[in-house]
């Protein structure tokens, strides 16, 4: 092999080398089993085959955006939403639900044109001291806001208030409005 002296490595190198362009490109995935989750019978299985392209996509979307689709067991999903709400049961509290809770007629009374101005984009639920609690059906992208301007539209009326909660149950995203279509 002839080789020479690199002046900045100082050292010797090979003068001539192959050129080497890498491992051959995977045209595809290896092959599976169709069924590789341990949740899904055989007989339960999606069929695929069977449907229209757009029907099949319609369907992969929705299994992959469902929280209890056919790659969890029956219950998985509720109880996993059952676990992160555990707390506030068992201390006592409504935060995190939309069950109502005590609410003061003289305070509700004060507040009264900031629940029309609310109308049905949100329903009181609960007020504790200073803290007013409300089920929000508005958009989630607005939920934040709608929460500031609703804290002060009841600083406005005269009630003091320390914080607005917006509860909306399990809903983390507007579907129809994100993408039209649920699935």
């Amino acid at each position: 092999v002839e080789t020479f002296i690199d002046p900045y490595l100082d050292m010797e190198v090979p003068r001539h080398k192959a050129k080497w362009y890498g491992y051959p490109e995977q045209i595809r995935y290896p092959d599976k089993p169709d069924i590789e989750n341990r949740f899904t019978k055989p007989e339960e299985k999606t069929d695929f085959d069977s449907m229209t392209p757009y029907q099949a996509r319609k369907k992969a979307l929705e299994l992959a955006r469902a929280k209890n689709n056919e790659w969890l067991p029956a219950g998985k999903s509720v109880a996993y939403h059952n676990s992160k709400t555990e707390i506030f049961k068992e201390k006592g509290l409504l935060v995190g639900s939309l069950m109502k809770g005590d609410i003061d007629p003289e305070v509700q009374e004060k507040i009264e044109p900031v629940l029309s101005i609310l109308g049905s984009s949100a329903e009181l639920l609960e007020i504790n001291d200073t803290v007013f609690r409300f089920h929000y059906h508005g958009l989630i992208k607005n939920k934040r806001g709608m929460a500031a301007w609703t804290e002060t539209l009841i600083t406005d009326c005269g009630v003091e208030c320390t914080s607005v909660v917006f509860e909306t149950g399990w809903r983390k995203r507007d579907p129809y409005y994100d993408g039209g279509d649920r699935w």
